[in-house]
């Protein structure tokens, strides 16, 4: 098969998976658009919130007071076992099963749940309830403790819920700060090179490296996108700071209070300004948990515009792969039957070497004046946010 056959079947996969995916992720957002549209059934016992509390710890997800009711069947699920959070699909609804919700399962199901985002929360599914399955889990670990001894489990303090204060949307920069930037065009043009290369080329046998190195640039070119368009709800919160190991291979999670997970800034964690037991006024953005702003002095949008991320990882990167490009065309021989490659504002007697050996060079340049940057940056910031007061309490 030859190249550019390859290319024509794979543009042709990629339409169909894109169309099909478009197709279902259009009729799960219309099923949980109807769920939220359902009038509210009742509102969530003092019993149940606290008995969600857990989940809250795990998912880092806000979830609304409001129980509506959720009927069908199971179309999709995680592999259900001992786990203390499962995931499945109930009517086109992602829903999120707590503790041993699974074993109530049926053919046809009759819940009620409490939305969270993009997702919903079981309270009751058929004969479950998250009070009686929350007073078993810890029923069970006190036998456990029993058994096992009284020292197997470290008594933490009470940490009290966080106190809302307030609650406003996010602002254009903050948006655009979670979105990301546009593509980046260096990204584009290392596809687009490898696949005129691999489409002109006198070896077929190189075709195939081209396109994994094409995708591979597309794939660094396309920033990663969080959440939608629409600015989301950024809650302001006072509670006390705290940590919690939720899986021993991962550092611990960040809370604040005993109901909300948060994600600090991985430079606000260095500062020493953040560490157990205080108490902090911080804004987090509901849906994701990420802390925005911890009064006077400490906002994340100002911070980044301050000193910008570098993005010297993924200019290394792709310097890798210039170099691969090269190294393909060196074993393969995969030197184009034409001197030039297409590409707009390149002479016609320009080399395909040419042009790749300008982007090599280039690349270089750019990593050398990146890594600058990062040394200069950090040697600012550390010093800027030794100086900055705790962040603000009550």
């Amino acid at each position: 098969m030859s190249v550019t056959l390859t290319l024509v079947v794979l543009a042709l996969l990629a339409a169909m998976l894109l169309a099909g995916y478009a197709e279902w992720a259009s009729r799960m957002r219309d099923a949980l658009h109807d769920l939220r549209r359902r009038p509210q059934l009742r509102r969530l016992t003092v019993e149940e919130d606290a008995a969600l509390a857990s989940v809250r710890v795990i998912t880092g997800r806000t979830h609304e007071a409001q129980v509506r009711t959720l009927s069908g069947a199971i179309t999709a699920g995680s592999g259900f076992g001992d786990r203390l959070l499962h995931s499945a699909w109930l009517d086109d609804v992602a829903v999120l099963l707590p503790f041993d919700a699974w074993r109530h399962l049926a053919d046809d199901n009759q819940a009620e749940v409490v939305l969270a985002g993009d997702c919903a929360l079981v309270v009751r599914l058929n004969g479950f309830h998250i009070v009686g399955a929350h007073a078993r889990v810890n029923a069970e670990a006190a036998a456990h403790d029993t058994a096992c001894g009284k020292g197997t489990r470290r008594r933490r303090r009470r940490i009290d819920r966080c106190n809302v204060l307030g609650t406003r949307l996010e602002s254009d920069a903050e948006v655009a700060l979670r979105r990301g930037p546009s593509p980046y065009v260096t990204g584009l043009l290392i596809a687009v090179v490898a696949i005129l290369i691999a489409v002109d080329s006198r070896n077929e046998g190189a075709g195939l490296f081209l396109l994994i190195l094409a995708m591979l640039a597309t794939w660094t070119a396309w920033p990663g996108r969080r959440g939608p368009k629409q600015p989301q709800r950024v809650l302001l919160l006072d509670g006390i700071l705290g940590t919690i190991i939720l899986d021993p291979r991962y550092p611990p999670t960040w809370m604040l209070g005993s109901d909300h997970r948060i994600e600090l800034p991985p430079e606000w964690l260095t500062s020493g300004r953040f560490h157990d037991g205080r108490r902090a006024r911080l804004e987090i953005r509901a849906t994701d948990g990420s802390v925005l702003g911890a009064g006077p002095g400490w906002s994340l949008v100002q911070d980044r515009l301050r000193f910008p991320q570098s993005q010297l990882l993924r200019h290394l990167v792709w310097l890798v792969l210039i170099l691969g490009l090269l190294a393909i065309a060196a074993v393969f021989d995969a030197v184009p039957r034409h001197s030039n490659l297409g590409i707009p504002f390149v002479p016609a007697t320009a080399p395909w070497w040419f042009v790749t050996a300008a982007m090599l060079l280039g690349q270089l340049l750019r990593v050398v004046m990146r890594t600058r940057q990062v040394l200069r940056r950090d040697t600012a910031r550390d010093a800027e946010l030794a100086a900055r007061p705790p962040p603000r309490s009550r």
